[in-house]
């Protein structure tokens, strides 16, 4: 019995030394949710994002436009040559009506449909995987819409991620320490992936290590994560 004691100590510490020498990253940009709504944007998007004398008064009321500008505006980005192969999880929360929560809803680049995790308790554990070929542009930059944005009533119920433990060809990377906060958040994370046809596919996971509790529900969410990087154009 103490031999299997000191083993589990053992390999305990070994893992908490591995989290230690994993680098932690904040976010090196916030952007919060815009004022108005997505039909309200792409009524006026040539104006709002191109025109040099919209008002003061319109910018304010707009808002920060970056989250709808990545998500619906259909300007050049990473994803004129990105490719993701797949998106999958460990768990989703089963349907409600003709609400879905799979893992594709967390890459589907519409802020009101979102992935929950569907595990027991605040999704401890649970995780998101990418999957990409080996000619895949690389990428830079991690981008995440924590928590049901879709409303702040939403984000206020349920649970958003504290802190993502990010693995990067299976191995851990980095831990990504993100904001309680209905935004999106931006993560440098250095230069991913091979870029090279002959290489073969490889993944980014990104597990739940912690939780800012929702006031209604233990549901973990994620609306977005989506990529930013380079190797396009």
């Amino acid at each position: 019995m103490r031999l299997l004691l000191t083993i589990i100590l053992f390999v305990c510490a070994l893992g908490a030394r591995a989290q230690e020498q994993v680098k932690h990253i904040k976010p090196t940009a916030i952007h919060q949710m815009p004022k108005i709504s997505v039909e309200e944007y792409e009524s006026s998007i040539e104006e709002l994002e191109i025109a040099e004398d919209v008002s003061a008064e319109k910018q304010d009321r707009a808002g920060d436009l970056t989250v709808f500008t990545d998500l619906y505006s259909g300007f050049c980005s990473w994803y004129c040559g990105g490719e993701i192969l797949s998106v999958k999880a460990s768990s989703c929360l089963k349907p409600q009506g003709r609400f879905n929560y799979k893992a594709d809803n967390a890459h589907d680049f519409n802020h009101r449909s979102v992935w929950v995790e569907g595990a027991d308790g605040q999704g401890i554990g649970e995780w998101l995987e990418y999957e990409f070929p080996g000619r895949c542009p690389r990428i830079t930059t991690v981008n995440i819409l924590n928590g049901h944005v879709k409303s702040d009533k939403a984000w206020r119920e349920n649970s958003r991620v504290k802190t993502l433990q990010m693995y990067y060809m299976g191995k851990p990377y980095a831990i990504l320490e993100l904001e309680n906060s209905r935004t999106l958040q931006c993560f440098d994370v250095g230069v991913l992936g091979p870029h090279d046809e002959k290489a073969p596919n490889w993944t980014l996971r990104f597990e739940i290590l912690e939780v800012y509790p929702g006031e209604k529900y233990t549901d973990t969410v994620i609306s977005e994560l989506y990529f930013d990087g380079i190797d396009v154009h």
